[in-house]
């Protein structure tokens, strides 16, 4: 079975990628695990201008690589066949995007546990993706 888990750099994703790891007989003998870390994109075209599209880039790729290296050292030595992929734009949209792709069976996410409140001012990553996903969403708290 090939799993999708969200990578946002937090506690609450790291936890989610250990439940897989650690329950990995529930996503059959040697899971597919796809590792996704969305990063928002720079917010102004006037800025990617003045920056440079080298130093974008070059900024996309650090913060990807330091958002995904725990989750590489979390999956080092276990049988999970592994596929990465850092992505820019709207996390959910995103995440939702590569599940399809990808060919996802599901998608496993940590959750903050912001509460009710926390999520209709804030907004949430999980809900979007729970709401919209085409495969099962395991959301972990």
């Amino acid at each position: 079975m090939k799993v999708l888990v969200a990578i946002d750099g937090s506690d609450a994703a790291l936890r989610a990628l250990r439940y897989v790891i650690e329950h990995g007989d529930m996503f059959g003998a040697a899971p597919e695990v796809v590792i996704v870390h969305v990063l928002l994109p720079v917010p102004s075209a006037r800025a990617k201008a003045v920056l440079g599209a080298d130093v974008v880039a070059s900024y996309y790729r650090e913060e990807s690589e330091e958002m995904l290296a725990p989750a590489r050292a979390l999956l080092a030595g276990t049988s999970c066949i592994v596929t990465e992929r850092a992505m820019i734009g709207q996390p959910s949209a995103q995440i939702i995007a590569a599940a399809k792709e990808l060919g996802c069976a599901m998608i496993v996410m940590g959750t903050h546990g912001q509460g009710a409140l926390g999520s209709l001012l804030l907004g949430s990553v999980a809900l979007r993706v729970i709401a919209e996903a085409p495969v099962p969403v395991l959301v972990l708290r």
